[in-house]
């Protein structure tokens, strides 16, 4: 697949700001409001529906978050973290928003109930989205979901103090000076529906998709967005130290077991590391069992980082010969086709799918399908 494009065309821009304008309009005939993200989830979907919920408590509605799985220790610091239900909820809910999810399905298991909902919003920057919204705004070439939301909360303020002003158009357009007005009492009015805690979210959600900047996802308008957020006196220093450095020591007596599985293939440029659910068992009850999640978050990041190697892959055991399988790459690979293959999906850089069987047998097909695009 051609590489993601740098810029948008003049009838992409005009579909996104119909999109973004009649998402206001069924935000706006809407009252008790569903926000769900994919399972499994890591930074950028907790950070984006965190974002999403303030954004919309603040418009008086009543919300929801929900995710099937537990968010991940070290997001846990986001402001309404704990508001998250493991269960749909009982009410009878007139909109359901889904973000940084690429298919319906990826909510997880009884996700054929949320169907019957009138009004679905769909917002995620994933390629291989679906567009199973009633609505659908998706940035591929956007870092991550909470840079989509940025620019619709964004429009949101334009549009509140009827300003002739077009964050699609100023961001995404050929064009790149000041995307925000300089004007002070302008610039506060687009700025109007970004609160300091929608900020902290926002920044987070870029923050964490992008690597901390390592990914190619990285460009100058998410380091133009992080500047604009950090106007709201962010701690950059603290987030990352939340983020990145507040590990349970169980994370690591786990990495230490994953990391003897670590194997090559294709002269190198393949490798890949297994955790299996006995593993946590065993990390576990040397720890006292106390549950901890996430503890395998990021563990493909240390086979990518090898010299040589291109692509890197987690074979995560969920079940009796089950495995959820997350991919990247370094420079070049699109994962995204090898991912596809299996039934998954995500970007040229990063993916994941699920797979069942013999895991040897797994990944001779893997492995086979890699070779096409290295």
């Amino acid at each position: 697949m051609a590489s993601v494009k740098k810029q948008y065309s003049e009838q992409e821009l005009k579909t996104l700001n119909e999109a973004s304008a009649a998402i206001f309009r069924t935000i706006e005939t809407s009252k008790k409001v569903l926000i769900a993200t994919h399972e499994n989830p890591e930074g950028d979907a907790i950070s984006s529906a965190i974002a999403m919920g303030l954004f919309l408590t603040a418009l008086n509605k009543e919300v929801y978050l929900y995710d099937k799985d537990q968010i991940p220790n070290n997001i846990k610091f986001l402001p309404g973290s704990e508001k998250f239900l493991n269960e749909f909820p009982n009410e009878s809910i007139d909109l359901l928003i889904v973000v940084d999810c690429g298919e319906f399905s990826r909510i997880g298991s009884k996700y054929e109930q949320l169907s019957d909902i009138n009004k679905i919003i769909n917002i995620d920057h994933h390629f291989t989205n679906t567009g199973f919204g009633h609505l659908n705004l998706v940035l591929p070439d956007a870092s991550s979901t909470g840079e989509v939301l940025f620019y619709l909360f964004l429009a949101y303020g334009a549009s509140a103090c009827k300003a002739s002003y077009s964050p699609y158009d100023n961001f995404l357009g050929d064009k790149f000076s000041e995307p925000l007005p300089c004007d002070p009492d302008e610039r506060k009015n687009i700025l109007s529906f970004i609160t300091g805690d929608i900020a902290l979210s926002l920044y987070t959600s870029i923050l964490t998709d992008t690597g901390s900047f390592h990914y190619s996802s990285s460009n100058k308008r998410s380091f133009y967005i992080c500047s604009v957020l950090n106007e709201y006196d962010l701690d950059p220093s603290k987030i990352a130290t939340e983020i990145f450095e507040t590990k349970p020591a169980e994370m690591y007596f786990l990495l230490g077991k994953s990391l003897s599985t670590l194997e090559f293939a294709l002269s190198g440029k393949v490798a890949s590391m297994t955790g299996t659910k006995k593993m946590i068992e065993d990390v576990l009850k040397d720890g006292g069992g106390n549950r901890i999640n996430g503890l395998y978050e990021n563990f493909v990041n240390y086979p990518r980082s090898i010299q040589g190697v291109e692509i890197a892959i987690f074979f995560r055991e969920t079940g009796p010969g089950q495995y959820r399988l997350n991919f990247r790459s370094k420079s070049y690979a699109n994962v995204a086709y090898v991912a596809e293959k299996f039934g998954g999906g995500g970007h040229k850089f990063a993916a994941g799918c699920k797979v069942s069987g013999d895991l040897s047998e797994i990944k001779k097909e893997v492995y086979k399908y890699c070779g096409e695009v290295i």
